[in-house]
């Protein structure tokens, strides 16, 4: 349950202009989360935000479509 509360608040902190390393992100692209629980682990402004997802694997994604996690 908490999981689901952290989640629905992070959709609504996702205009945060400072992603930053370490922070822990979910993936909601279309309002809904997609990836969940990730790792930011560098940012470049030309190709976004370099995300490591517990699941395996990382991404480079927009840092529009991330809602950071309180």
């Amino acid at each position: 349950m908490k999981y689901i509360v952290s989640s629905l608040l992070s959709l609504l902190h996702s205009k945060n202009d400072h992603v930053q390393p370490g922070f822990r992100v979910n993936y909601a692209p279309f309002g809904h989360v997609e990836k969940f629980d990730g790792t930011v682990v560098a940012y470049d402004k030309s190709r976004g935000v370099l995300v490591a997802w517990p699941r395996g694997g990382a991404d480079w994604l927009p840092k529009r479509q991330l809602a950071v996690i309180q």
